[in-house]
């Protein structure tokens, strides 16, 4: 009896460890800001493992939205929302979403996310990235 109680009490202690790691996750959310007659900012930060990043903007319809991570990583990714956009639209340098120019045109006017995490498999091993996004509205 005394063996299931302490299989039991284990088993409790260890789920309740895993459960409090992932509530004690750095998430960030930074509302952008830009100075006074300036289209663009620069937000540097770091994320550690499963963590993640949102920058959040209002825009109006069919304004440029670039935005671009400065870093050496490659284990980033970058990702914007809306409400009214079915999926996520994936930022990243060679996105089919973006123009010409890098930019992503904006297809409602509202409140956006600019959402970074680091990959699965680099999120997993704990690793950590340091970056600056750069966010440009014209």
């Amino acid at each position: 009896m005394k063996f299931f109680s302490r299989l039991s009490l284990t088993i409790f202690v260890l789920c309740f460890s895993f459960f409090s790691s992932l509530a004690l996750a750095e998430n960030k959310t930074q509302d952008v800001r830009f100075e006074k007659g300036a289209t663009s900012a620069e937000y540097p930060a770091k994320i550690t493992g499963y963590d993640f990043n949102d920058y959040v903007f209002y825009a109006k319809k069919g304004q440029a939205l670039t935005a671009k991570l400065l870093t050496k990583s490659t284990k980033l990714w970058i990702n914007l929302s809306n409400q009214h956009l079915e999926s996520g639209v994936d930022l990243s340098e060679y996105s089919e979403a973006l123009n010409k120019q890098g930019a992503y045109i904006l297809p409602y006017s509202g409140k956006y996310t600019i959402r970074v995490g680091q990959y699965r498999a680099f999120a997993r091993r704990g690793e950590h990235s340091d970056f600056t996004l750069l966010i440009e509205i014209k």
